[in-house]
């Protein structure tokens, strides 16, 4: 019926909501490309999860790279648990950027520079309530802690190969 093919397309389009290509990740400034690159680290797999965290370990020693590196693991949980759908992410090496991954990384370039009202309205569109301003707060730790990386080591020292990186 028709009524069952409207249903089975509402059921697609939810199913990939915020996955769809808004960009290239090379046109990204570098605090968001490494972002997107991290947040699809902690997606990935229990190996670029180990990775992602020894890039911090490398750019800030046991204590800081320790913090850091928690830092954003509960950042991740807080949006992969809590979110208001599911947050949707390209493959590790892919060569564009798909929307909630842009407002993932937008969250935190507003938090890095202290804009954290722009932030929290960007928040509210992945979480609810309190947990926007929890996420917000995560992101300005984050992104300081992005921001002294990236002034330390200019070239990212992300700890996965990507040759080409792929298209869609």
């Amino acid at each position: 019926s028709e009524m069952c093919i409207r249903d089975r397309i509402m059921t697609i389009h939810q199913e990939f909501r915020g996955g769809a290509p808004v960009g290239q990740m090379d046109e990204l400034p570098l605090l968001e490309m490494s972002v997107i690159v991290y947040f699809r680290m902690m997606a990935s797999s229990k190996e670029t999860r180990e990775a992602l965290k020894k890039d911090f370990l490398l750019a800030f020693g046991e204590d800081h790279g320790l913090y850091y590196s928690n830092q954003f693991e509960e950042f991740y949980l807080k949006l992969a648990t809590q979110s208001r759908r599911k947050i949707m992410h390209h493959e590790l090496n892919c060569k564009c950027f798909g929307g909630d991954e842009s407002a993932v990384a937008n969250i935190i370039s507003f938090a890095a520079i202290g804009n954290v009202k722009d932030a929290e309205l960007l928040a509210y569109n992945l979480v609810s309530g309190d947990l926007a301003k929890e996420i917000v707060n995560y992101a300005e730790h984050i992104g300081l802690g992005l921001r002294l990386m990236l002034d330390r080591f200019p070239i990212p020292i992300i700890s996965t190969h990507n040759p080409r990186g792929m298209c869609h």
